[in-house]
């Protein structure tokens, strides 16, 4: 088995070895599960009724299916983790790639607060509009458009909307955890840190002592930190009275997965009972099909970029000839993703731990996606996490995505205003289409204006009109 490993995967011709490959995948995975197990947590507030006012899972609540909340969030649990396994062992065996795949953070947080809460659209409608988006990206991967894309984007922009989407992810967890609370009068206020006998406080409490244990994991070192620290917080949680009174007699039929698989809506995407509502409604499907586009550009571009940055692969640089097929496989993914209740399949920038830790090959992806798989069966365990965990886990990572702002140039006025606006507007509006949209729409604006329309590529302005009409047609 060993020498057949060496051979399929070129261990040996890419200096590394079976043992740095398993131990690098299993890196990659306490790595990134923090993401896979994130992610239901976020889609799960597309049903209604499933989040109290509180910004609490209401467990018992029956939504979908004559299924409680409880259940729903372990068949999706369950969907994220088959989602992954599957798209990285795509990444393994076909590209040959130490690279780990699963849902998109970013496009799970549109789907819930854009497509879903915004536009209205159901679970089963938004999995259709990730199926349609998955076909559209591999076209577009195939033909190579997603370059002329990626370079028309000003990386400003770029920058800004993955520091927008951190500030927008860790806000969240703020409020999860009861740290900020919003009262009648819709003022922001901070929890009563004396109230210890209150359920809110002791949460908020627990949240920011567990982002302080994960920052003292990482500076040590250690490997999936924010996935050790969430499991802290949840034993720590059991004492202080947090942990969810779950009967698990109810999950010995969740991971039948049979109400989500093919679940996809088609028919509800376009209204036919009038002309200008289908128009309406066509304009509105396509716009998100190419906003979920441009945003696995963005994500999978990353996670290139950062490996270059972080250790040379081989000499021969085949991570750069292989990223036509990464992007392919990530179309391919996410629609694997969708048809299973997931959303959008990316590779995880994350996946730099692994190589860091001496993965060249596909095998690092082969045992990260085995690993996946195999979490499937630990699914319903999902139900007990209380808020504070997962609180954690959102703070944690909206930090992190916020390390990009160093990139983004705030001297030159022309750039930061664009970039200012895009970071800007999507926490504030809850809305990753708001801040695109500014950003793109004032940055040809400002360029025209101050006579610098050679900077601008001739696809910027079919993205400002496109925008425009976003911003015309978002609903209110």
């Amino acid at each position: 088995m060993i020498e057949f490993l060496k051979k399929y995967f070129c261990v040996q011709e890419h200096n590394s070895t079976v043992k740095n490959e398993i131990i690098a995948g299993i890196t990659n995975y306490f790595t990134v599960i923090y993401l896979v197990l994130l992610i239901p947590e976020i889609i799960i507030e597309i049903f209604p009724g499933a989040v109290g006012s509180d910004g609490e899972i209401i467990g018992t609540e029956i939504i979908y299916m004559d299924m409680t909340v409880d259940e729903i969030l372990v068949i999706l649990t369950a969907a994220s983790f088959i989602a992954a396994g599957i798209g990285t062992l795509l990444i393994g065996f076909f590209i040959n790639l130490p690279f780990a795949q699963g849902p998109s953070l970013a496009v799970g947080t549109f789907v819930t607060y854009t497509i879903c809460t915004n536009f209205g659209y159901s679970f089963s409608q938004a999995m259709a509009i990730i199926f349609i988006s998955g076909i559209c990206f591999f076209i577009m991967s195939v033909f190579g458009l997603e370059k002329k894309l990626h370079r028309a984007i000003p990386n400003n922009i770029k920058f800004a909307v993955t520091a927008g989407i951190g500030l927008f992810i860790a806000n969240t967890g703020l409020d999860k955890a009861h740290i900020i609370q919003v009262d009648e009068n819709l003022r922001v206020t901070l929890f009563n840190i004396v109230d210890i006998g209150s359920t809110y406080t002791r949460d908020a409490i627990l949240t920011l002592a567990g982002v302080v244990l994960i920052v003292f994991l990482i500076k040590k070192g250690v490997h999936g930190a924010i996935f050790i620290g969430k499991i802290l917080c949840i034993i720590i949680a059991i004492p202080l009275g947090l942990i969810k009174d779950v009967d698990f007699q109810k999950f010995k039929y969740t991971l039948d997965l049979s109400q989500t698989f093919f679940n996809l809506d088609f028919s509800g995407l376009i209204d036919t009972s009038s002309f200008s509502k289908g128009i309406f409604s066509l304009t509105t499907v396509i716009i998100l099909i190419f906003s979920i586009c441009i945003m696995d550009v963005f994500e999978t571009m990353s996670t290139l970029i950062a490996t270059k940055n972080f250790i040379k692969i081989s000499k021969e640089g085949h991570v750069k000839k292989r990223i036509p097929h990464i992007l392919e496989i990530d179309a391919a993914s996410s629609c694997v993703g969708s048809l299973v209740g997931s959303t959008t399949i990316s590779t995880y920038v994350e996946s730099t731990a692994g190589v860091v830790e001496g993965g060249r090959t596909g095998l690092t992806a082969v045992v990260t996606g085995i690993l996946f798989l195999i979490s499937v069966f630990l699914s319903p365990l999902v139900a007990i996490i209380p808020s504070s965990a997962t609180a954690t886990t959102l703070i944690m990572a909206g930090i992190m995505m916020l390390n990009v702002i160093k990139y983004i140039d705030f001297e030159d006025t022309a750039n930061a205003v664009p970039a200012f606006f895009t970071l800007f507007m999507i926490p504030i509006t809850k809305s990753l289409i708001a801040g695109i949209a500014f950003g793109i729409i004032f940055y040809v604006a400002i360029h025209i204006v101050i006579g610098k329309r050679n900077q601008l590529k001739g696809l910027l302005y079919v993205l400002a009109f496109l925008f425009i009409l976003t911003l015309i047609f978002l609903p209110r």
